[in-house]
C-alpha cells in the first residue's frame, strides 16, 4: 500500500485527505496548528461564485464551474456520513451591478453560461422590488446555481468522514523540511506556509527560482447582527471603485459581510476597515446602518508570484512530490475539483478535468 503525507489541513489539504480516504492509498496529514483550517480558510466567507463570476471563459472558469458542479452532492454525502452540521446556502447569489459596462456584461454572460450549462436570470425592477425591496438597485443578476458553504463547518465534516474512513490526523505537527518526510507520495498545501517548505526545492530546480512562490494579500471581514433584513439569498454587489462586497446569510439575523478589498496585511484587522465595509453594505441596503458588530477578522490570502493561480501539479524534478496551492480567493471554491485532480494525479499520473500543469 502506498503512502501518502499531504502537509496542511486547510479546505484544500482536508478535502483532498478525504477524497484519497476511498482510495487504497494510505494517508496522513500533517497540521502545523492545533486544529484544522485556522489560517486562510478560517478567514473565507465561504462564496461559491461560479456560474455568476464575471469572467466568461478561460482555464479557471472551468474548474471553477467544474467544482462547483461537484458541491451539492459533496455536502450530502459529508451530512449523510457524519452527521455533522454544515451551513450550505441553496438559495442562489444575486449579482448587483452599478456601471452600465458590467451590467451590458452580465446580460451577455447569461447566453455564455446558458451554452456551458448553468442557468442565470436577469431580474428587471419590478422583480427586484417585490423580492428585495430594502435594497438600491433597478435590477440584478441571480444565480440560482451558485452556492455559500461555512468554511470551517465544512473542514470538520471532512476531517470527521475522512477518520472513519482511515486517514490519520496530527495537529500541531509543523513540518521544517520536506526531506523529513518518510512518505511514498507527498502533497504541499499549506498556503503561504509552502514558500518555506518549497524555497530549497525551486531554488535548486533546473530555473532557479530565487523569490518566494505565493504572496500574502490581506483581506478582512465582518460579523454583523442586522434586525429584519430578512434575507435568503448571498448578496455580491459591486462598488464605484468596481471591487464588490458580499453578504452571507447566516440564519437568526446575523451575516457576514467581506469585500475583495486589498488590505496590506500587516495592518490587520483594523478599526477604519470596519467603517468602508459598512459604508459601502449601506450604499446598497439602507438598513445595514442598524447594524451590530459582533465580530471582525482578518486573513492572508496565497496568490501565486508570476503563475496562475491555482498552483497545482508535480514539483519540477520531484515526481514524489505534488504542489496543491496558491489558490487566492478561490481556495474553499476550488477545493472539491482541486482534490479530485490530485487524486487523478497521485494514481495515474494525469487527470481528464480542466487542469493547466504547474511549471517553472
Amino acid at each position: 500500500m502506498k503512502t501518502v503525507t499531504i502537509i496542511g489541513c486547510g479546505v484544500i489539504g482536508a478535502m483532498l485527505a478525504y477524497e484519497l480516504s476511498k482510495t487504497a492509498l494510505k494517508v496522513t496529514v500533517l497540521e502545523s496548528n492545533p486544529r484544522p483550517a485556522m489560517v486562510a480558510t478560517g478567514s473565507a466567507l465561504g462564496v461559491l461564485m461560479a456560474a455568476s463570476s464575471s469572467k466568461a471563459k478561460g482555464p479557471l472558469v472551468k474548474l471553477r464551474l467544474a467544482s462547483l458542479s461537484l458541491y451539492d452532492r459533496l455536502i450530502d454525502e459529508l451530512t449523510a456520513q457524519t452527521n455533522c452540521n454544515i451551513l450550505y446556502n441553496r438559495n442562489g447569489i444575486l449579482s448587483l451591478l452599478r456601471s452600465p459596462e458590467e451590467k451590458i456584461k452580465a446580460r451577455s454572460l447569461i447566453e455564455i453560461r446558458k451554452e456551458q450549462g448553468f442557468e442565470l436570470q436577469w431580474l428587471e425592477r419590478g422583480v427586484i422590488s417585490q423580492q428585495y425591496s430594502q435594497w438600491l438597485t433597478d435590477d440584478g443578476l441571480f444565480s440560482p446555481c451558485d452556492r455559500a458553504v461555512h468554511p470551517t463547518q465544512l473542514v470538520d465534516a471532512l476531517v470527521a468522514a475522512a477518520t472513519q474512513n482511515g486517514v490519520k490526523f496530527y495537529w500541531n505537527a509543523p513540518v521544517k523540511s520536506l526531506e523529513e518526510i518518510k512518505s511514498d507520495l507527498i502533497v504541499v498545501t499549506s498556503g503561504l506556509g509552502s514558500n518555506a517548505l518549497l524555497a530549497a526545492l525551486l531554488k535548486n530546480c533546473s530555473k532557479n527560482r530565487e523569490q518566494d512562490l505565493l504572496l500574502p494579500v490581506g483581506g478582512q471581514a465582518l460579523l454583523l447582527k442586522v434586525p429584519n433584513l430578512n434575507l435568503q439569498t448571498v448578496i455580491n454587489a459591486e462598488n464605484e471603485d468596481h471591487s464588490d462586497i458580499n453578504i452571507v446569510p447566516l440564519g437568526h439575523d446575523r451575516y457576514w459581510l467581506g469585500a475583495t478589498l486589498e488590505f496590506e496585511p500587516d495592518e490587520l484587522p483594523r478599526e477604519a476597515n470596519i467603517s468602508l465595509l459598512l459604508e459601502q453594505a449601506i450604499a446598497w441596503c439602507p438598513t445595514f446602518k442598524k447594524a451590530e458588530v459582533l465580530k471582525t477578522w482578518a486573513g492572508d490570502r496565497p496568490r501565486p508570484d508570476g503563475f496562475q493561480s491555482p498552483i497545482l501539479g508535480f514539483a519540477p524534478d520531484h515526481p514524489h512530490i505534488l504542489i496543491a496551492t496558491g489558490h487566492y480567493r478561490n481556495g474553499v471554491m476550488m477545493a472539491p475539483v482541486t482534490a479530485q485532480i490530485t487524486r487523478d494525479l497521485l494514481l495515474t499520473g494525469t487527470s481528464d478535468l480542466p487542469w493547466k500543469p504547474f511549471s517553472l
